[in-house]
């Protein structure tokens, strides 16, 4: 019983620190590697509210599919990405909905902005590629541009 109630509290206490670690994290702005990890991992769980705390008001957006057209601003990127969520979710409860694993991520940064781009191996036979510009605001970085495109793979 109380090897089991040791090893409950050395559980508990490494949860509790995980979380006080990305609670500081961002808060203090961290890194545009820590945000990009946070923000993928609020898509994977199609997490609305915190996915969408990880843009600038007035951020741009293309899709790689779906949509023809820029998305400029909240409203416009909030109502593509509510589509894509569902397409998404397609009926399922239980999260995770994705588990996008970012290959090749490559960040560069100039000052207050940073430039992060890296490839999804998501769907067979397409590269999919994603360029964020990333700039801080109010000590936090958000995302001010995605640009998602897909490129056949040669055979």
């Amino acid at each position: 019983m109380r090897k089991a109630l040791c090893v409950f509290v050395l559980c508990l206490t490494q949860t509790l620190a995980a979380e006080s670690n990305k609670i500081h994290r961002t808060q203090a702005g961290g890194t545009p590697e820590a945000m990009l990890h946070d923000f993928i991992r609020a898509f994977d769980n199609l997490e609305r509210d915190p996915f969408r705390g990880f843009f600038a008001d007035d951020a741009t957006v293309f899709y790689p599919r779906g949509f023809t057209t820029r998305a400029s601003g909240r409203l416009e990127f909030e109502a593509n990405f509510r589509k894509v969520f569902e397409e998404i979710r397609a009926g399922r409860t239980q999260p995770p909905y994705m588990d996008l694993q970012p290959r090749d991520l490559h960040v560069q940064r100039y000052g207050d902005i940073a430039i992060a781009t890296f490839h999804l191996d998501d769907r067979p036979g397409v590269l999919n590629r994603r360029t964020l510009v990333l700039r801080k605001v109010k000590g936090q970085w958000k995302i001010a541009h995605l640009h998602a495109s897909e490129t056949a793979l040669s055979p």
